[in-house]
């Protein structure tokens, strides 16, 4: 006799019990979310920004001012990559002047690693320019090449800016991952770093915590290792954002952004760094270990901030066919990727049946889940996406190409309306869909 597995419901008191404290943990996340982009970054963070900035544009134009009036004597090696590994090597020193009870010097080097951090974006800028003058000259030299592509980082992807010329011999072209990557690289490895050199200082620092399991030594405990904690959670999310990525970059977003904060996830990010820098520089020092212990404090809500706008869940769904696209092609990959990048944690692919001039076939639900960036296929969907859709799929956008608003009335205006639809532009900008008659308008 076989036996039989039970699929008995909980019961209700089982439900009741488990319920709750689910529910209570999820309005306390909800609190701190609320007061953290309500009240703590517009009313404090805010203000701190806009001296960040003026300072920082200053030191930014005395510094590239440096470089451009010795571009000649710079070596090539010394790149924004070279400068992020020798600030993480620092990390060495810096800890063993600690176990020797050192003060005034690693707290120097930690300075030294935040103007560092400061540094490699502008000299990643400067060979940027030099890059971009070296081609132009290398255009007015030569009149053709094999293969013509953009190096902005901006771009896309390499598709939008290249064209293949027969030369007679082989020649290669990177995958999109490939190229994305190698343009990603820089802003990864320095993120990586920063954790790489910060979070080993903050472990040591723990034997200077005074007050032993005091009220003032356990904040200090608690301070530190929430510090070390949601740093650890953001390196581990970059990595797998960066290896899991799609071969385009972030599109740029116009006249919106997803965080309900008056302060932009960058911006964050710098004072973030700011604050976690100059409070662990003083918070070596025995005389000024309390001004750095409230720095390292304030920076607490925005490490938090930091982590959530990483994690933040966020389903888009895509419109597979009608309206002249349901080809399958590099440019339908290409929209679908961008519905990835724009920080999916789900894509949603939706085939209809009630197209006159699309018929659902194997061909296209295979299309869609060999895609690596498609997380569901939802077939034979409506053709008009309507509010009762969106809530029953857990679907927070809709994203269409700019042909698809154009050509075809995929969705309700009531979900127009409440701003859930977001078009990917010939420019590749995304903005908010606007109603049929508008949108032709424009």
């Amino acid at each position: 006799m076989t036996e039989k597995t039970s699929t008995t419901p909980p019961s209700s008191s089982e439900e009741g019990s488990s319920k709750p404290s689910k529910n209570v943990l999820q309005l306390v996340l909800d609190m701190v979310d609320f007061m953290v982009e309500h009240y703590f970054l517009p009313k404090l963070i805010a203000p701190f920004l806009s001296r960040h900035e003026v300072f920082y544009g200053q030191l930014n134009a005395m510094m590239r001012k440096v470089l451009d009036d010795n571009k000649p004597k710079i070596p090539k090696w010394f790149t924004a990559n070279f400068i992020t590994y020798v600030r993480t090597w620092v990390v060495f020193p810096t800890l063993l002047l600690l176990s020797w009870n050192h003060t005034i010097v690693p707290a120097v080097l930690v300075i030294l690693v935040d103007f560092g951090d400061f540094l490699d974006g502008v000299v990643a800028r400067f060979w940027v320019d030099v890059r971009k003058e070296e081609e132009e000259q290398k255009k007015k030299d030569k009149d053709g090449s094999p293969i013509k592509s953009s190096t902005s980082s901006s771009d896309m992807t390499a598709v939008d800016s290249f064209e293949i010329v027969t030369t007679g011999s082989p020649h290669s072209v990177q995958s999109w991952v490939h190229s994305h990557r190698d343009r990603a690289y820089g802003g990864f490895i320095d993120a990586v770093c920063d954790k790489a050199y910060v979070i080993p200082c903050w472990i040591s620092l723990t034997h200077l915590v005074s007050g032993g399991f005091g009220v003032l030594g356990m904040i200090q405990y608690f301070t530190l290792f929430s510090l070390i904690l949601a740093e650890t959670a953001s390196g581990c999310i970059r990595f797998r954002a960066f290896f899991t990525s799609p071969g385009v970059a972030t599109p740029k977003t116009e006249g919106f952004d997803f965080s309900n904060s008056a302060v932009k996830a960058d911006h964050v990010g710098k004072a973030k760094q700011t604050f976690e820098m100059v409070g662990t520089a003083l918070f070596i020092m025995p005389w000024t270990r309390y001004l750095g212990l409230m720095l390292l404090i304030v920076a607490l809500p925005l490490a938090y901030e930091s982590v959530r706008r990483k994690i933040k869940k966020r389903v888009i769904y895509v419109y597979y066919g009608g309206a002249g696209e349901g080809v399958f092609d590099h440019k339908t990959l290409k929209f679908w990727m961008q519905a990835k990048a724009l920080g999916a944690s789900k894509l949603i692919v939706g085939i209809s049946a009630e197209d006159a001039d699309v018929k659902v076939t194997t061909d296209q639900v295979l299309n869609a889940c060999a895609s690596s960036v498609v997380d569901e296929i939802v077939v034979e969907a409506p053709r008009k996406v309507d509010k009762m859709f969106l809530e029953q799929r857990k679907i927070d956008y809709v994203l269409l190409t700019q042909s698809q608003q154009l050509k075809a009335d995929l969705t309700t205006e009531e979900v127009v309306n409440l701003n859930r639809v977001l078009v990917v532009g010939k420019d590749g900008i995304v903005r908010r869909g606007q109603g049929k008659n508008a949108a032709k308008s424009q």
